[in-house]
This record gives structure tokens, C-alpha cells and sequence, in this order.
């Protein structure tokens, strides 16, 4: 069975869709992915095959507009018995696609993309996503997506009947932990607004001992630069840029604490099961997280970490000092980690997605 999977991210870092094309890819199909190739990393694989689509505009709305006439145009003049479409922005060329060639689609949502803190203020932008989720939905075979909360809002929204759950889980792998001497805390992913990012760089001046990395890229980066210049905490912050997934598996485990603080910017970031949240627990990193019903539910169902009492710097950061200051307390914390680390991988979530992909095949 040929199975064509379509994105706008980036496979060298999008760790998800690489998961998805391997796991396919390992169980027997013909797998091919089309996605954007990125301008100074490289990804390298001999279990599928990767078509990169280069679009003629880098963001807006005409970059939308051509990269799914494109998909629709590859999915027209090539052989494939499954679409798979990955997030919103590709779901109208996968649909249009499906249906001229009259082949099986699935929408795997990795958020509640209407609801990103990027299209508040734009009522119109957002109207139009909505507007074609709701249509095109409808045409999907099957529907994934990342959280009890997303697929619950996805369910009410459209009147669907069922949504797998197949959460952006890592690959368990043995995990050598080599902590820093100094009291390390990360923050990883894209360095965009309502990341609670700037509230972590603020919240640093209250944590003098302390060191803060940020990995990722992101159109706020600026920003955050400047508020770190400003603070005068250009020796305890640092950025590293956008690593692979080889080179971030180095420095994550380095880290004593990892930062997941997203505002309650809309349902998005309230149903949001990060991936962040478990990368950090693969590297075997307790975790700071927003008090949002998702993450929260997963730190406190197994003990890996705190849940943020304020979004006040000082307050943010006496928390922090009390967690590590309770050594006992921290050692557990440690040891659930581990624990959790276990359960919460891709191994786990990987019979599910071939469990649907099987149904298809037989229906």
C-alpha cells in the first residue's frame, strides 16, 4: 500500500511526521513524504522517501494558496492509495486531492489550528480556517490528533463520531544523564508569542545561580534577545538556535528543569500536549508546566514535576528554589521521571497508528 504524507514543516526537525514516515515505513508501505526542505539543515533516511516542495511565497496567505495547489497537483499525477494529510494548512489540497482520485484521506490535527494565539485579532484569517477545516473534514477516513482535550473540541465542532488519540510521544531510548554542575533549566521549541518564554527570562533575575537555555527559532527571537541584553542576563541566558533532533538529545539531558508555559491564549494552548513535555521526560528532566488541564493532568497523574501556582516572576521563581531545595523531594520527582519515561513513548503510541492505517487497508 503507497501512503503519501503531506506537510509544510520541516522533516528535519519535525520529529512527529519523521515517527509517522518510519513507523509506516518499518511495518511494509510505501511511504513518501512531501514537505518543505530546509535552508541549512539536512535529514537523511533510506526507510522512505522525501519530495521537498518548494513554495514560490515563504508565508501568507499566497503561501497557503500555492503549496496546496501543489499538493493537489502531486496528488493528481502520482500513484498513492492513502493521503495523509498533516495538520489544517494541507488538509484543502489532501481533501481536493482525495476526491478527484478518489483515494483514502486522513487529517492528523497536531493542534487546534484555528485557535493559535497567531490568528487572535484576525477574525477573518480565522473564519476562513474554520470555514475550510469544516468542509474538508468531513471527506477524512480517519482523524488523529494529539489530546483527549483537542479531539473532544474537534468532536463537538464538526459532530465527529471518532478521533484516535496518538499523542507526539518520543522513541524510548536509553538516556545517558549527564546534568550540568550548574542549576540548569531549558526551554525548547518555537520562540513564538504566548510561550511563556519571556516570562522564563524574567523570571531568571530572581534565580542569580541559575543558568537558562533556549533552543528553537521563532519570530519573537528578537524580542527575547533585546529583553535579555536589557536584563543584563547575557551570561546566565543563552540562546542555541535550532538543533536537530541528534544534537538536542545531547543538551536536554544536561538540564535539572524543563519549561512548558504556555498562556491560556484560547483552547490551543489550553488542550495542548506539547512535545516538548515529553522530550524532556525522555532525557529524564522533571518539568515546570502552565496550569492548563492537559499538561497538568499528565504532571500530576505521574509525579513528574510542578505545575506553575503563578505566571509572577518572583513567585515563579521561589517556587522553583523551593522544588530544588526539597532534595528528597526532587529525587522522587527524579525516579518518576524515569518511571514515566517508560510508558510515555512512541512505542506505546505506534500500534495505534498502525492499528488505523490497517482498518483502511480492510475497509
Amino acid at each position: 500500500m503507497r501512503i503519501q504524507i503531506f506537510s509544510t514543516s520541516y522533516i528535519v526537525t519535525d520529529q512527529r511526521l519523521q515517527r509517522v514516515a518510519n513507523s509506516l515505513a518499518a511495518y511494509g508501505y510505501s511511504v513518501k513524504v512531501f514537505c518543505r526542505k530546509h535552508k541549512n539543515l539536512s535529514y537523511e533516511n533510506n526507510k522512505f522517501n522525501v519530495k521537498y516542495i518548494n513554495p514560490l511565497f515563504e508565508k501568507g496567505p499566497l503561501f497557503y494558496f500555492f503549496y496546496n495547489l501543489r499538493i493537489f497537483l502531486r496528488i493528481l499525477f502520482s500513484r498513492s492509495d492513502i493521503i495523509y494529510s498533516n495538520d489544517l494548512d494541507t488538509l484543502p489540497g489532501c481533501a481536493l486531492g482525495s476526491i478527484v482520485r478518489c483515494k483514502k484521506l486522513i487529517y492528523d490535527s497536531h493542534e487546534l489550528f484555528t485557535e493559535v494565539p497567531e490568528l487572535i485579532g484576525r477574525p477573518i484569517t480565522k473564519f476562513l480556517w474554520h470555514i475550510q477545516e469544516k468542509i474538508f473534514v468531513k471527506r477524512a477516513k480517519a482523524v488523529i490528533t494529539v489530546s483527549e482535550g483537542v479531539a473532544n473540541e474537534l468532536k463537538k465542532r464538526y459532530n465527529l463520531k471518532n478521533i484516535e488519540v496518538i499523542r507526539n510521544v518520543p522513541i524510548r531510548t536509553s538516556t545517558e544523564v549527564f546534568k550540568d554542575k550548574q542549576p540548569t533549566i531549558i526551554y525548547q521549541g518555537a520562540l513564538n508569542m504566548g510561550r511563556g518564554i519571556e516570562l522564563a527570562i524574567e523570571m531568571m533575575k530572581q534565580l542569580p545561580c541559575y543558568k537558562l537555555l533556549i533552543v528553537g527559532k521563532g519570530d519573537i527571537e528578537i524580542k527575547l534577545r533585546r529583553q535579555m541584553l536589557e536584563s543584563d542576563l547575557s551570561g546566565r541566558v543563552q540562546f542555541l538556535g535550532q538543533l536537530t533532533p541528534e544534537n538536542l538529545r545531547l543538551v536536554t539531558p544536561t538540564a535539572w528543569l524543563g519549561l512548558s508555559l504556555e498562556e491560556d491564549m484560547g483552547l490551543n494552548y489550553r488542550y495542548a500536549l506539547p512535545n516538548k513535555l515529553f522530550d524532556y521526560l525522555a532525557a529524564h528532566v522533571p518539568v515546570l508546566v502552565s496550569d492548563l488541564p492537559e499538561m497538568k493532568r499528565v504532571v500530576e497523574e505521574y509525579g513528574i514535576g510542578i505545575v506553575a501556582q503563578s505566571r509572577k516572576p518572583i513567585e515563579l521563581a521561589n517556587q522553583i528554589a523551593d522544588f530544588f531545595e526539597d532534595k528528597e523531594g526532587y529525587e522522587n520527582t527524579l525516579k518518576n521521571v524515569k518511571k514515566a519515561a517508560e510508558k510515555l513513548c512512541w512505542q506505546n503510541e505506534e500500534p495505534r497508528l498502525l492499528n488505523l492505517i490497517n482498518s483502511l487497508k480492510k475497509g
